[in-house]
């Protein structure tokens, strides 16, 4: 104890020194991190509400939450949940496309950490067409919607097949349905989108050490 006491005035003019010194140098931001997302990377989207061919118009919004988090060598960049949202670019109703249906959406940005980031994705769309026709679903641009919907129109299965594949699209679902439907995407469904363009992430730059080394040495003085 007695030693302890010895000690306060030189433990005190060494606070005030460090103090002194900290109120004269303050620690400098922090520099921000940022990470790029990569063109072609897959966006997994849980709808928060339907989207359909019937009931959605072109230009309207819809939103969604990220079912998986986006991964760069292992680390998370864009968590699950984080909340997206998108635009319906066309929605056809069952009946004026030879009786069947179109639904074409697309992303267009998403919010994280009070950031609001713009991203462009390939359109997911989706075709129905009744009378023993083919319901398809595409993730690709205005061509392969043409030409699957003219492939669509004229009844030709080979011609829609070879059109998503010359396009660059690629059918991803296909089934077989009895009559003409719209096309819906219900609540809580998920959607997969792709990115069609490199998106920079902002992270949250990691705390400053300064402040705690300055207690540690403080603390030390009384060990």
């Amino acid at each position: 104890m007695t030693t302890l006491k010895a000690r306060w005035p030189l433990i005190l003019i060494i606070v005030g020194a460090i103090a002194a010194y900290v109120h004269a140098h303050p620690p400098a931001p922090p520099k921000p991190v940022t990470v790029t997302v990569a063109q072609g990377t897959p966006v997994e989207l849980r709808l928060g509400h339907a989207v359909s061919s019937k009931t959605s118009s072109a230009g309207e919004r819809f939103s969604g939450k990220l079912a998986k988090p986006i991964l760069l060598n292992g680390q998370v960049i864009v968590p699950e949940g984080t909340e997206f949202s998108g635009t319906v670019l066309q929605a056809v109703p069952v009946g004026r496309l030879a009786g069947g249906a179109s639904l074409r959406v697309s992303l267009n940005s998403f919010s994280l950490e009070g950031q609001e980031y713009s991203i462009q994705t390939a359109p997911v769309v989706r075709i129905s067409k009744g009378q023993g026709k083919r319901t398809a679903e595409f993730a690709g641009g205005g061509a392969a919607l043409g030409a699957a919907i003219g492939a669509l129109v004229h009844g030709g299965k080979g011609a829609l097949i070879g059109a998503a594949a010359g396009a660059g699209a690629g059918a991803v679902g296909s089934a077989a349905t009895p009559t003409a439907h719209d096309v819906v995407l219900p609540t809580e469904s998920v959607v997969a989108f792709h990115l069609t363009q490199d998106v920079v992430v902002t992270q949250k730059p990691a705390p400053e050490t300064q402040h705690a080394d300055v207690v540690a040495t403080i603390r030390s003085l009384f060990s």
